[in-house]
């Protein structure tokens, strides 16, 4: 696959875009964008904090799918990304200092009083008066090659410029003085932007990837913050005009007590209600752990009671103190739904009906991730536990391995061991 990335068009960031993209080896091709910082050479850095004016028209167009990855000089990222992208590499970059880049034959000492130095932040402007107080900062815009230019034509003394910048250019020949002190946040080092959840370019550019952290693999059908997003199985509606739902939802005024067991049935059961314009009052409305009480409460719906225990068998312990003898229950359930609860009211007499909401199938990766890149494996259900199996067959060793819910890591440790 040939991947799209955009940069903007200075040789600066040309020379970026080989140092990311042929440290890959991947065929690739590259959009020049010209961003609002490239055309406004007016307005001052000085009191920017960070914002998108050096990378808004290239993450604009990775949003909209023209390119499938950014690249940027780290320092200019703005904070926060733009709501959709995600920093899915950061290099370990090079020389993370500044340098005073005079003309030939100039030291510090010869710069003659008031010199004009061309500088472009308050830090750096700083760093210029602590070597010599007299020193004239005057902000200077523009590619560093262009800059250098006017440099050469005398339209400044000096100029100061990112080591790393040089060092990319080629341009290490130049009369310089390193300046003390550390350089701007992230300065040397390039960032790697992409979609958020598109995992295929986390793999293609996870290599340049130097952040020390832990890499989670999450299998669950929605992603969490901070880790990587494998949906293994998906949530199928099934037909809510189908036999079984039709049956079940004619006897809706009926019902005394409605069980939810899970968050993906708590939203489909709503979504089903909402199709037959029937409402919960006056039911009394048991959940399987919070993670399913809130999905039912984001929907404007109170839940009564809710298990501590996320299993069937929590929900058990709470029917054991309820008055049963006049109930009617119903029980929207996945159709692989174990038939822990059902049997418990079968026993105790408990008119019930149990019907099935929604399917989960089996969700292959277009792109199967190395999973000894990872550090830990988050398994959400029984569901996710045979899918992940099927799909690897195998985890290697040295990998955590978290299950949530009891039945989770029971059934993650048989098969396991079988």
């Amino acid at each position: 696959m040939k991947i799209k990335v955009g940069a903007r068009g200075s040789k600066l960031s040309q020379r970026q875009v080989e140092e990311i993209m042929g440290g890959l080896g991947r065929e690739y091709e590259c959009g020049w964008e010209e961003t609002v910082g490239d055309r406004d050479l007016v307005s001052s850095l000085g009191p920017m904090d960070k914002t998108d004016f050096f990378t808004r028209e290239i993450d604009e167009k990775v949003l909209e799918g023209k390119y499938d990855a950014g690249i940027h000089s780290a320092k200019d990222l703005p904070a926060p990304l733009p709501k959709g992208l995600k920093l899915i590499a950061l290099t370990r970059g090079i020389d993370s200092s500044d340098s005073l880049v005079m003309r030939d034959g100039d030291r510090l000492e010869t710069l003659k009083r008031g010199a004009v130095i061309g500088s472009s932040s308050f830090r750096r402007n700083k760093v210029v008066k602590g070597l010599r107080p007299d020193f004239l900062c005057q902000e200077l815009r523009g590619p560093v090659d262009q800059r250098l230019e006017m440099l050469d034509r005398g339209e400044v003394d000096a100029l100061v410029v990112a080591e790393a910048a040089l060092i990319r250019l080629g341009l290490t020949g130049r009369n310089r003085l390193i300046l003390p002190g550390k350089g701007a946040p992230l300065q040397g080092k390039l960032a790697v932007v992409a979609r958020d959840g598109d995992f295929e370019m986390e793999e293609v550019f996870k290599s340049l990837d130097s952040r020390k952290k832990t890499r989670v693999l999450y299998l669950g059908t929605e992603g969490k913050k901070g880790m990587v997003h494998l949906p293994l199985i998906e949530t199928i509606p099934r037909d809510f005009e189908g036999f079984e739902i039709q049956t079940a939802m004619a006897d809706f005024p009926e019902y005394t007590h409605v069980i939810l067991t899970s968050k993906n049935g708590a939203r489909i059961f709503c979504d089903c209600m909402e199709h037959y314009k029937v409402k919960l009052q006056g039911k009394k409305v048991f959940a399987v752990g919070k993670v399913t009480a809130k999905a039912l409460e984001e929907r404007g719906i109170k839940v009564d009671e809710v298990a501590v225990e996320e299993t069937q068998e929590g929900v058990i312990h709470l029917l054991a103190m309820e008055d049963l003898d006049d109930a009617y229950v119903l029980l929207p359930q996945s159709s692989r739904a174990r038939s822990a609860l059902s049997s418990c009211l079968m026993l105790r007499r408990v008119r019930h009906q149990k019907v099935s909401i929604y399917d989960t199938k089996k969700k292959i990766p277009a792109v199967k991730p190395d999973l000894e890149s990872f550090d830990e494996i988050i398994f959400t259900s029984p569901s996710t536990v045979e899918a992940f199996l099927e799909i690897f067959t195998v985890v290697p060793k040295g990998i955590k391995l978290t299950a949530i819910g009891a039945i989770t890591r029971n059934i993650l440790k048989i098969k396991l061991q079988s």
